[in-house]
């Protein structure tokens, strides 16, 4: 058991034996978040936290980093305001970092596989349009690197290499975006921003944050949003209660699949339609692994060029069998019929003579 009075929320960690809670103020003691190990009950991080109205808590999914949505009020309890709380746990001491956000935050997500983060904000909680911001755990910085020549070692030039800091950086904003809930892609770098509800717009905005491309769509009256393991393909929904009684919106049940790049592949409609699973996958590559393959894509991608190449070859000797096939019979063709010329020729002459 742990102690831990006046709490009012906790969390585990998706990966390590964790435990995020928060609690209120209470008589002369300030808000605090606190960051428990398990079983030693260490207490491996805590976070005062003054004037709080409200707190909750945002796990990354490989446990790396633990956003804390803070909402504060004024002295006078009159105006609320945010701030996020964002802990880095792979570092030493489990920094702090402290993101100051002037209008209301209705949504926060992490990116699955990277450090990246986006969220929903605007001035007023109740608008309809909303503005979605980006930011980034890490900031990519130049180096100087010293390219050192075969023969003496000797300076010959500097390259300037991008490498990866751990400080909070934001990307962009996109302003304007009729959503109230984001979905990032299992692979990450792509994130649907979905206006969902009975109330809603049913739009959907499929944007690739590393090429900054972007793809509106639309399913009317979609009230769920999944994405297949692999992040190549999502289905929106418009399920009904399994509970049962009247659906007024019963017309409109079924599901639609699209591609990530927005693409739409499938649509099924339903009389009655309860509820839309993916089937599970297990990862094949651990987190070292897959940094190694990024690491190695171009050595990967000539293996796969070639492989193509091949591929596309066989293919095209495989279309093109039936015109070559007729390509050499008219050429045995000619051939016999040269060699009958020649033989013939010396009759031809002997009758003209």
């Amino acid at each position: 058991s742990l102690l831990a009075e006046g709490i009012h929320e906790f969390q585990w960690s998706p990966k390590a034996n964790i435990i995020a809670c928060w609690s209120p103020e209470q008589n002369n003691s300030p808000a605090h978040v606190d960051l428990i190990e398990l079983p030693t009950r260490k207490k491996l991080r805590q976070k005062n936290l003054f004037n709080v109205n409200k707190c909750s808590m945002v796990w990354h999914e490989d446990g790396d980093y633990l956003a804390v949505k803070v909402t504060r009020h004024t002295k006078s309890k009159k105006t609320l305001y945010n701030n996020i709380e964002l802990f880095r746990l792979n570092e030493s001491g489990i920094p702090v970092e402290m993101l100051d956000i002037k209008d209301a935050v209705m949504s926060l997500v992490w990116e699955p596989r990277g450090s990246r983060f986006a969220m929903i904000h605007a001035e007023n909680p109740s608008s309809t349009k909303v503005d979605v911001s980006f930011y980034d755990m890490m900031k990519k910085v130049p180096e100087s690197t010293i390219a050192m020549n075969k023969k003496g070692g000797s300076k010959k030039n500097q390259q300037k290499q991008m490498i990866s800091v751990a400080e909070l950086n934001k990307i962009e904003t996109l302003e304007g975006k009729q959503c109230n809930v984001l979905f990032w892609s299992p692979a990450g770098s792509t994130i649907l921003m979905a206006s969902l509800g009975d109330s809603a717009s049913g739009t959907l905005e499929f944007y690739d944050v590393d090429n900054k491309n972007l793809v509106v769509k639309e399913h009317y009256r979609a009230n769920q949003v999944l994405w297949d393991p692999a992040g190549r393909t999502v289905a929106t929904c418009v399920s009904q209660p399994v509970e049962g009684g009247h659906f007024k919106f019963a017309m409109d049940n079924g599901y639609i699949l699209w591609s990530f790049q927005g693409k739409q592949l499938y649509q099924q409609s339903f009389e009655t339609f309860y509820q839309f699973l993916w089937r599970p996958r297990e990862s094949l590559l651990s987190k070292s692994e897959i940094e190694k393959v990024k690491k190695n894509l171009k050595k990967y991608e000539k293996q796969f060029e070639k492989a193509d190449k091949e591929r596309q070859r066989a293919l095209y000797l495989e279309e093109t069998k039936g015109k070559r096939e007729e390509r050499r019979r008219y050429r045995d063709m000619l051939v016999r019929l040269r060699e009958l010329r020649r033989e013939q020729k010396p009759r031809h002459i002997e009758l003209l003579d």
